[in-house]
């Protein structure tokens, strides 16, 4: 069984944070988000939530509700043999190693908001989700990214790659892309390439975020209380975290490295993984688990106390 954390543009946040805010456990946390975040709990629940679009309120957040529901499925009976998260969400999943405490993690989690967002001020950028990419269409976009000096900055699923950059570079990139892609749909009509852009801050996982790299280790080292009790798969690899004393280094320089998603989730189904529980809000981290491994493996919500029920009984059934 693994639990899966989120990061940040998670889905449906203000319901999770609603959520949150209705449980003993969940307001402490809560509590300890907006205090990380020099922001009232009240103000978070304000407006539907419209402070939660700030990368330095809603990282924090997004962390201490995946710790409450990691919390209240550990309450309950049930525990992960092996835990990851996308991005941001490596900072709970260490936390739920043993690792560091939650309320570090959550602290932790502030300062790296805070910093992406001050870095995000200073260069600003865009990040384009690029799917239905076909194995000539993905040989095409990387290509154009090396003519254009830009990078992958998250491998979601086989046919999905996110870049991010400079509005500038982007620029160029869909340019080039679209003049290449005429002449490749020529022979090939039935493409299903396709780009969106996220709704994100700045141009995150690049070279723009490289200031703010530094400053974290620093905070991570620090945090480190122990060693790890459950094994983690780490973004930056794709593997097992071996050694424990470069996990601050390597989660710190996934601000400017590729999420490698893809592998995350072939780590876990080598391990044996059969039961994925995504930690609220997990829509879009269910949705990356049935893309990449399809039917054969079982998706488990926590969005609400019904779904935690629900998880929990139907774990003690199919690992008994």
């Amino acid at each position: 069984m693994a639990f899966l954390f989120p990061g940040q543009g998670a889905k449906d946040l203000f319901a999770a944070t609603q959520f949150a805010a209705s449980e003993l456990r969940g307001r402490e946390m809560l509590d300890r988000a907006a205090e990380a975040a020099c922001i009232a709990t009240a103000d978070l629940l304000a407006r539907g939530g419209r402070a939660l679009e700030h990368t330095e309120i809603q990282q924090p957040v997004v962390t201490a509700i995946g710790l409450f529901v990691h919390a209240e499925l550990v309450a309950a009976g049930v525990e992960p043999d092996v835990v990851a998260g996308h991005s941001l969400g490596e900072l709970a999943a260490w936390a739920a190693t043993g690792a560091i405490t939650p309320e570090d993690a959550i602290t932790i989690a502030a300062l790296r908001g805070r910093l992406m967002a001050k870095e995000a001020a200073r260069h600003p950028g865009a990040m384009f989700a690029f799917s239905g990419l076909s194995t000539s269409e993905r040989g095409i976009l990387q290509r154009a990214l090396a003519r254009c000096g830009l990078e992958v900055a998250a491998s979601n699923t086989p046919d999905e790659l996110v870049v991010s950059g400079d509005e500038k570079t982007i620029h160029v990139l869909l340019k080039t892309l679209e003049d290449t892609l005429d002449a490749f749909k020529v022979d090939h009509p039935d493409t299903r390439f396709r780009a969106r852009r996220l709704p994100v801050a700045g141009p995150w996982h690049s070279d723009s975020m490289k200031d703010a790299v530094p400053e974290l280790e620093a905070a991570l080292t620090r945090a480190r209380r122990g060693a790890m009790q459950v094994p983690m798969v780490l973004n930056a690899t794709g593997k097992l975290a071996e050694e424990e004393g470069l996990v601050p280094g390597l989660l710190a320089g996934q601000l400017v490295h590729t999420v490698h998603w893809t592998d995350v989730m072939a780590t876990l189904k080598n391990r044996g993984v059969t039961d994925f529980v995504t930690m609220a809000p997990g829509a879009v981290l269910r949705s990356l688990v049935r893309t990449n491994l399809g039917a054969e493996v079982r998706v488990h919500a926590t969005e609400h106390a019904t779904d935690i029920r629900r998880t929990v009984d139907a774990l003690r059934w199919s690992l008994s």
